[in-house]
Parts: structure tokens; sequence; C-alpha cells
């Protein structure tokens, strides 16, 4: 039962990683590129249909590592359930970031009007890209976590 859990939770933590991952070293430069009305435009785009897939592939991985957590401790495998533990605080991190610092400025750009940024654009971006770095490197960080849990498995 255990090393199920494990795989599900390393697939579904993987996913969330790789995603975030990608979108800070590949998407983001692209998007950084681009005039301010197309990245705007782009972004609104991005911030319609991202959190489709993101809100529940976020909340499965947290739902797994948390049963993968609990399962370690209740097997007395303690170092696997620590891992695994705190491999679930840095989802949970990741969400709350997420929730907290991109989400908002997700809601303000939605309402901006591409041809007409307001004057202090910028430093939202730098502010949201923040935001996504930190959560990207909770996402990563519970991965790692989530492996060395499972390699005790």
């Amino acid at each position: 039962m255990m090393t199920a859990l494990a795989v599900v939770a390393l697939v579904l933590a993987g996913l969330v990683a790789g995603t975030m991952t990608v979108g800070l070293v590949a998407i983001r430069p692209a998007m950084h590129s681009l005039p301010v009305a197309s990245y705007i435009t782009v972004k609104q785009a991005f911030d319609a249909s991202y959190p489709r897939f993101m809100v529940p592939l976020q909340l499965a991985a947290l739902v797994a590592s948390l049963a993968l957590t609990v399962t370690a401790a209740v097997g007395d495998s303690t170092t696997s359930a620590a891992l695994a533990g705190v491999g679930f605080v840095s989802l949970l991190t990741n969400v709350i970031v997420t929730v907290r610092g991109d989400l908002p400025i997700n809601i303000a750009m939605a309402s901006w009007r591409p041809e007409e940024p307001p004057a202090d654009w910028e430093r939202h971006r730098v502010r949201w890209d923040r935001f996504n770095a930190i959560r990207t490197a909770a996402a990563v960080t519970a991965l790692v976590l989530l492996a060395a849990a499972a390699t005790g498995v």
C-alpha cells in the first residue's frame, strides 16, 4: 500500500513541479520578450485556462503526500514519514503562495486593457515572478523530499 501511495504522490508532485518549472525556465523568458500588450493578452489567456489543470493537480498532490505521510508514520517508517511530511508542507507552501501571492495579481491583471496597461504594470509582473519562483521552488523541494521518502518505502 505504501509503495502505491509513494508512486501516486511522486507522479502528482512531479507533474506540479514539472509544470511550474517549465513555466519558470521556458515560458516566463518567452513572455518577457513580448511587447507589453502581447504579454498582457497572453498572460490573461494563461490565467483563464491554467487553473483548470493546476487546481485539481495541486490538491491531489497534497492529498497523496498527506496519505503517504500518515501511512508511513503508522507503518513505523519514521524517516519516510518525516520526509513525506516535510514534502507535504512544501506542497502546502506551494498552494498558499499561489493563493495569497500569485492569484491576487492574476485577478488584478485580468482587468487590464492590453493597449493601456497601468503605469506600474512592471512592478506587478516583478511581484508575480517572485511569487512564482517561490512556489516553484516549494514544488521542486516537495518532489525531492517525496522521492527521498519513497526510497525508504
